[in-house]
């Protein structure tokens, strides 16, 4: 696995390279032709470096220790000339550089990838984060109000490959724009031999169509309410545990297909799988589903297969509460775009370096009580100063031994069956570093 992830940061340092040298490319990564032109002290290849770097501590010192990291021996950048050199650098680099890297794991790592009966099993879901009270930024993506206050927050969408831990899309939109037009606009772009799993704020018959309705249908597993209309209503009152249905739309989603360019009547029916499962508590979950082989794929499994959705649940958290997802390095709407944007970057390639460990793992197992896994808020320390060395050097497979090294300094054991009853607070208004008290700060 080191070789692949070396093959992986040498094809992000070439399309860096690219950017940084060739004007045709770097136009469409700045805001102008000229940015970026003339040798600085602050280089696009600097500024990607401290961003990436996940400065979230006073920003003088995070630009004085960076530039000590890289033996720069000059005086270090002040905070107001990387703002300005930040402004010119569009979040699409950051968004163009996670999908290369998204694709090069799949291409580098070949048989190595986990699969479920031969799908990438993949979850979305969104979330919210916590915005400065800015004008531009609150112009950009609105507030959640209530009788007491308005709040500046962001809408987090994500698709998340949950066996292998990558994320392989995600983005900050306006808080009031809707999951389910955010991810239809997104289904096109899904691999083809992919099976998605969505919670139930989704299903809806202009998603389900658009998935089943693409030049190669893309799988779904979708939970849905048990009210969610009277076929589904029929279903949890009768003993099937699975049964196939066809679907017929409303006046609603012919008028947002409609919006996508599909035209479709009130007797246009789609054919869905409907399965009944059972959780602990008694309480019955009902999925929806284009896998219709009830002999390949039983309600057994898709009870196993919504449980894996869970694992996106827990990014959220690691990304709010570890890599402090909402602690921005800059109170402009293009620093949280690059700040969101890079730390998809960042925290995939910690993934990749989690991946070189598991050889070692896999033998400190065998003599443990319990099974061991990385450390991930400690792993997030390693990674501070370190992680922009592989793309400022010539030999990354230095640096990536160096930090697998560290990672596996810093295991912890998995404790089967343990379970947290989940408590919903309010959260904290003032403060930038949104936190849980189980957590300490490690960068």
């Amino acid at each position: 696995m080191v070789e692949a992830n070396v093959n992986i940061i040498e094809e992000l340092k070439a399309f860096l390279s690219m950017v940084c040298d060739q004007s045709d490319l770097r136009n469409l990564m700045t805001m102008s032709p000229t940015d970026f032109s003339r040798e600085r002290k602050l280089t696009l290849r600097r500024v990607v470096g401290i961003i990436i770097n996940m400065p979230k501590r006073s920003l003088s010192i995070e630009l004085q220790q960076f530039f000590d990291s890289i033996n720069f021996d000059k005086q270090a950048a002040t905070k107001g000339a990387f703002s300005l050199q930040r402004g010119k650098l569009l979040p699409l680099f950051f968004e163009a550089w996670n999908r290369l890297l998204v694709d090069c794991f799949y291409h580098y790592y070949e048989d190595n990838i986990k699969r479920w009966r031969g799908f990438r099993l993949q979850a979305v879901d969104g979330s919210t984060a916590y915005l400065i009270d800015k004008p531009d930024i609150v112009r950009e993506f609105g507030t959640q109000d209530n009788q007491y206050t308005k709040t500046p927050m962001a809408q987090v969408m994500q698709l998340q490959d949950v066996l292998n831990d990558i994320t392989i899309w995600g983005a900050v939109f306006p808080i009031k724009q809707g999951e389910q037009p955010i991810f239809s606009a997104q289904v096109s772009s899904l691999y083809e031999d992919s099976l998605t799993l969505f919670d139930r704020g989704y299903p809806s018959y202009a998603l389900m169509y658009l998935m089943l309705n693409q030049e190669t249908p893309r799988h779904f597993v979708m939970r849905c309410k048990i009210s969610f209309n009277k076929e589904i209503k029929e279903f949890v009152n009768s003993d099937k545990v699975s049964q196939i249905v066809a679907l017929k739309p409303t006046k609603e989603a012919i008028a947002t297909l409609k919006n996508y360019g599909y035209v479709v009547n009130k007797n246009t029916s789609i054919t869905i799988r409907l399965v009944k499962v059972v959780l602990s508590t008694g309480e019955i979950e009902v999925l929806l589903t284009n896998l219709y082989d009830e002999q390949h794929f039983t309600p057994k499994d898709f009870k196993y297969l919504y449980d894996l959705r869970w694992k996106i649940e827990t990014t959220y958290g690691i990304q709010k509460n570890q890599q402090q997802m909402e602690q921005f390095s800059g109170h402009r709407v293009i620093c949280i775009q690059q700040d969101y944007a890079a730390g998809l970057f960042v925290a995939n390639l910690q993934s990749l370096i989690e991946k070189q460990c598991e050889p070692y793992l896999k033998q400190l197992n065998k003599s443990r009580k319990y099974d061991y896994k990385i450390n991930k808020n400690v792993s997030w320390a390693s990674l501070k100063y370190t992680i922009v060395k592989l793309f400022l050097e010539n030999d990354p497979k230095i640096i990536l031994i160096e930090l697998q090294n560290a990672f596996q300094r810093n295991v912890e054991p998995i404790r089967p069956g343990r379970q947290y009853q989940r408590h919903r607070k309010a959260k904290r208004i003032n403060g930038k570093y949104q936190t849980l008290t189980n957590y300490k700060r490690a960068i």
